[in-house]
């Protein structure tokens, strides 16, 4: 008889201290995840402008509205322990998915679906374009993908782009990329000289 009660009493122990052994061990992780979401919020406050231009038709039918993909955007340089890159978090450029890519006159427009406002990277603020391979964000990609390297000169963020599988457009809409945000810059330069 004795020998019931120490087994139900062995049971009880487990079902009460399991769950606080699982808290013990998932409270570092949980610690460490607010922590990287608070310090994404504050680098994207400093780093996104404060002013974006509203959303323009393409103004060439070349580079008008087709299928896309955005992967997301991260700072080039900010890493946090095991999470890799920082994602840009606000303004909506931490949410990914398919939409419709165009060239305006100003800057590229990315209209996810099932949002309404468009996501904007202004010309003036792009540094590089470069086409990469295998993925973006930590996450798997199948063709090219556009990266495109804008913001603040000290604090870059890479926002990624696909806009197709074949690496000759793709290679086409990186050139027109590059090459409007080298005009861009120009006009800025001589507006400030």
């Amino acid at each position: 008889m004795l020998c019931i009660p120490l087994a139900l009493l062995a049971k009880a122990d487990t079902d009460i201290i399991a769950p606080i052994i699982m808290a013990a061990i998932m409270l570092p992780f949980m610690l460490a995840l607010f922590v990287a979401i608070r310090k994404g919020v504050k680098l994207s406050k400093l780093a996104l402008p404060d002013f974006l231009p509203e959303e323009q038709p393409p103004d060439d039918p070349a580079f008008g509205k087709v299928g896309g993909y955005y992967a997301g955007s991260a700072f080039a340089n900010e890493r946090f322990l095991f999470f890799g890159r920082m994602p840009v978090i606000g303004k909506g450029y931490e949410v990914k998915g398919n939409g419709k890519i165009w060239l305006s006159p100003e800057c590229v427009m990315i209209g996810r679906y099932l949002t309404r406002k468009p996501l904007v990277i202004p010309f003036g603020l792009i540094r590089k374009v470069d086409v990469g391979f295998g993925g973006f964000g930590g996450k798997r990609i199948p063709g090219p993908i556009i990266r495109v390297t804008w913001g603040r000169e000290e604090l870059p963020m890479v926002s990624g782009v696909q806009v197709s599988l074949k690496r000759s457009t793709t290679d086409v809409w990186a050139a027109e990329i590059s090459h409007r945000a080298r005009v861009w810059q120009a006009k800025l330069q001589e507006k400030e000289a």
